[in-house]
Formats: structure tokens, C-alpha cells, sequence
């Protein structure tokens, strides 16, 4: 966790306990992480298993929208139901906040150059004196 970027929370939507359990894992990749605004998609699946469905989609949508508008997603390993979907999504949201992340470190060096003085920029400076003595 502490290495990860990005995290795919997945359930099954045939059982109750493993939908439970994301709670935890999440605040345990926040506590790890030290961050609430992790790159997450919350996952059901075995989508394929509709009649043995015990989690209601509302729910787990809920969820997901509780945990910061996160995406989520039901798929079938099976079928190989949006298994492709969910993985960019997570690499979506991974560039995303690499790229805010860059652009605040540009924002600070920028604003960082301001405040202090080029070296080439004569303000803030001794003026020079042309009829200064040289010693030879």
C-alpha cells in the first residue's frame, strides 16, 4: 500500500461481508498514505452472477460517491466485463494528480524565482561606483 498510486477496491456483489470490508482497506490505504484524495475505483464484481446478487448497485454506487466522487464500476472476470474500463480509469485518475501535483511544484518554483532577485536583475543592488580605486 504505502508504494501503491492507485488503488482498485473490489467486492463481490454476492457477498455482503467483502462489500463491508472496503471500508476498512480504505482507511487503511488513507492512513498508510496520508492522503484522503487517493486515485480509487470502487469495484462489484462477478457482475455475470446477477441472480445471486446480494449487494444492491445503489448502494455501492453510493459508497463510491461517499468517498469522494469515486468511480464505480461492475465487472465480470469471467466475461471479461469491463476489466479493461476499470484499469484506465485508475490510470486516468494516477496521470490526473501526477500532473496537478507537477504543475503546483511549477506554481512554487515560479512564485519562488519572485520573490527573490535574479542575479542579473540590477534592483536590490549596490549601484556601481565608475570612479572606484584600483590598486595595482
Amino acid at each position: 500500500m504505502k508504494q501503491g498510486q492507485g488503488f482498485l477496491l473490489v467486492f463481490s456483489i454476492c457477498n455482503m461481508n467483502s462489500f463491508y470490508e472496503l471500508a476498512e482497506l480504505r482507511e487503511q490505504i488513507i492512513r498508510i498514505k496520508d492522503d484522503e484524495d487517493i486515485p480509487l475505483v470502487v469495484v462489484g464484481n462477478k457482475s455475470d452472477m446477477e441472480d445471486e446478487r446480494v449487494v444492491p448497485r445503489a448502494r455501492a454506487f453510493q459508497l463510491a460517491q461517499q468517498w469522494g466522487q469515486k468511480p464505480y464500476y461492475e465487472t465480470s472476470a469471467r466475461r471479461r466485463t469491463n476489466v479493461d474500463e476499470v484499469f484506465l480509469n485508475l490510470c486516468a485518475q494516477i496521470i490526473q494528480k501526477d500532473t496537478n501535483r507537477s504543475q503546483m511544484y511549477e506554481q512554487q518554483l515560479a512564485s519562488r524565482r519572485r520573490e527573490r532577485p535574479n542575479r542579473h536583475d540590477r534592483r536590490g543592488r549596490r549601484s556601481r561606483n565608475r570612479d572606484r580605486c584600483v590598486i595595482l
